[in-house]
């Protein structure tokens, strides 16, 4: 039987010399397997889903107004007290004024954003809004919408004359000054209604939260007194004093009528 010949070694990591011997593995070189390595890495990072970091906990960016509620115009009127507290302060001092005018104007902004933020919610989510008054919490933060305003409003004649102008700073602290009104004496008749008309209503129900749809005819009273001198000589500045003392009273005696249920479920 004639001999197969032998067939010449490939490079098949054979090593040559030695016959028989073992196979070697071929070793391919180190800077190509670590561009691999890192082709693969970039590859598969750009296949997995990238989440989102401020809105990482919503389902959807348009989620982010579900949950506006009248309880956050709370920060526009804290934020407001502290410009206008410290326009008040008996300190004569540039700095001061430079900085209340900037949380003035830091307020303002926050107001338009949740009035417009308010409105899309209205809008996309109706019937979370409308649910609002029939909360035995929420329903009382209806008072913070017209406090916030007033602050606003009251703060427009202690810094709008360096920002916008006197007559236009006057006139904005006038519309201010109504809307906030009117919208409080609202919530300050309708939401005690609904409270004491509510058959949900316990002994343990009153909360501090009680006095803030009760508050917004004091502020109104605090912050029409300043309009008085811009008003008409005569009836008009006589009829603007009349109603701040009445929208004042009435505060008080609403507030004196709620203090006591809450200071009985403390006690």
């Amino acid at each position: 039987m004639p001999r197969r010949r032998a067939q010449p070694l490939r490079d098949t990591g054979v090593a040559q010399g030695y016959g028989n011997a073992a196979r070697i593995p071929a070793v391919a070189p180190v800077g190509r397997t670590r561009r691999a390595s890192d082709f693969q890495k970039r590859l598969m990072s750009s296949q997995i889903p990238r989440r989102r970091v401020l809105l990482r906990d919503l389902s959807s960016p348009r989620d982010v107004i579900s949950h506006i509620s009248p309880n956050w115009f709370a920060s526009v009127m804290g934020t407001g007290i502290v410009a206008n507290a410290a326009a008040t302060l008996p300190l004569i001092a540039p700095q001061l004024h430079v900085f209340a005018s900037t949380v003035w104007v830091i307020a303002t902004v926050l107001l338009l954003g949740l009035i417009a933020a308010s409105a899309a919610h209205w809008i996309a989510h109706r019937e979370v809004a409308l649910s609002h008054h029939r909360h035995p919490a929420m329903v009382h933060f209806y008072g913070a919408p017209p406090l916030a305003i007033l602050t606003i409003g009251a703060g427009a004649l202690l810094f709008g004359p360096d920002i916008m102008g006197a007559d236009a700073a006057l006139t904005v602290a006038l519309i201010l000054w109504s809307i906030g009104t009117v919208l409080g004496l609202a919530t300050a008749v309708i939401v005690p209604f609904l409270t004491f008309t509510s058959s949900s209503g316990t002994d343990q129900s009153p909360f501090g939260g009680w006095i803030m749809p009760v508050v917004p005819p004091l502020v109104s009273a605090a912050a029409g007194a300043p309009l008085i001198p811009f008003l008409p000589e005569g009836e008009a500045r006589l009829t603007m004093l009349i109603a701040c003392y009445a929208m004042f009273g009435l505060s008080m005696i609403a507030t004196a009528v709620i203090l006591p249920l809450i200071w009985g479920r403390l006690a």
